[in-house]
C-alpha cells in the first residue's frame, strides 16, 4: 500500500511538474496494482482530458463507474468529457446524475440520523483538482456547488465567477452564479446573469441549464 500511495504522490509531482506523460504512466501502473483506487482514475482523467485524449478519458472513467456507481466525480468528469466531443445530450444527463448523487447522500444522511453531508472535504477534494488544473472549469463548478450546497453563498459566489471566466461557455455555472446572487439577495444581477446564460445555453444547446435558467429569471420578475 505504502509503494502506491508513493506511487500516486510521485504521478501529481511530475503532473505539477507538467511531466504528463510520465504522470500518466505512473497512475496507470498505480491501477494495474490496485485497480479500485479511485483517486488515480480521477487524476488520469483528467490528463487524458488535458490531452484531448477524449475517447480514452471516457473509457476509463466508465470503467471508473463500473467500480463505484455512487462516485459524483466520476460522472461529474464523464460530463466533461462528453461534452468536449460534442455529445450534448450524453453530458447533460451525466452532469444531472452528478447531482443526483449529491441530493440522493445528502437525503440519505437525513433520513439515517447520520451527520450531515461533509461539506469541508468536498470542498477540500475540489479545491485539490483546481489546484491540479487551474483552468478545469468543471472543478470551479463543482467547488461552487458544494459551496452553495452548504450554505456559503458569498463563496459560491466567487466560484461561479471563477468558472465562468475560465469558459464563458459553460452554462450550468451561469445558473449556479444566478441562484448564488439570489441567495445573496442582489436578484437584479441574478437577472442579468440569468439572461446573459440563456443565450450562451441556448446557442450551446444546454437545454437543462437553460429551462432552469428561464424558471429562475421568471420567478424574479413576478416577485419584483
Amino acid at each position: 500500500m505504502q509503494e502506491i500511495s508513493e506511487l500516486y504522490n510521485q504521478a501529481l509531482e511530475d503532473y505539477r511538474q507538467k511531466r504528463f506523460d510520465d504522470a500518466a504512466d505512473k497512475l496507470r501502473h498505480v491501477l494495474a496494482i490496485d485497480a479500485s483506487f479511485e483517486d488515480a482514475y480521477e487524476a488520469l482523467s483528467v490528463i487524458l482530458y488535458n490531452q484531448k485524449k477524449f475517447d480514452s478519458a471516457v473509457t476509463l472513467i466508465k470503467k471508473w463507474v463500473v467500480l463505484n456507481q455512487n462516485s459524483i466525480m466520476a460522472r461529474t468528469n464523464l460530463s466533461r468529457c462528453y461534452a468536449a466531443k460534442g455529445m450534448i445530450a450524453e453530458a447533460e444527463h451525466e452532469q444531472a446524475e452528478a447531482r443526483r448523487l449529491s441530493w440522493k447522500a445528502d437525503l440519505k444522511s437525513k433520513q439515517s440520523g447520520q451527520p450531515k453531508v461533509n461539506y469541508d472535504a468536498q470542498i477540500a477534494r475540489f479545491k485539490k483538482i483546481i489546484e491540479l488544473d487551474p483552468a478545469d472549469v468543471l472543478g470551479y463548478f463543482s467547488l461552487g456547488t458544494a459551496y452553495l450546497d452548504s450554505g456559503r453563498k458569498r463563496e459560491a459566489k466567487d466560484t461561479f465567477e471563477k468558472a465562468v471566466e475560465v469558459d464563458p461557455k459553460h452554462s450550468s455555472s451561469y445558473l449556479g452564479l444566478g441562484l448564488a446572487l439570489e441567495g445573496l439577495g442582489d436578484k437584479a444581477k441574478a437577472k442579468d446573469v440569468y439572461r446573459k446564460g440563456m443565450m450562451v445555453a441556448d446557442q450551446a444547446g444546454d437545454l437543462m441549464p437553460l429551462r432552469k435558467m428561464e424558471s429562475r429569471l421568471k420567478v424574479i420578475e413576478e416577485a419584483l
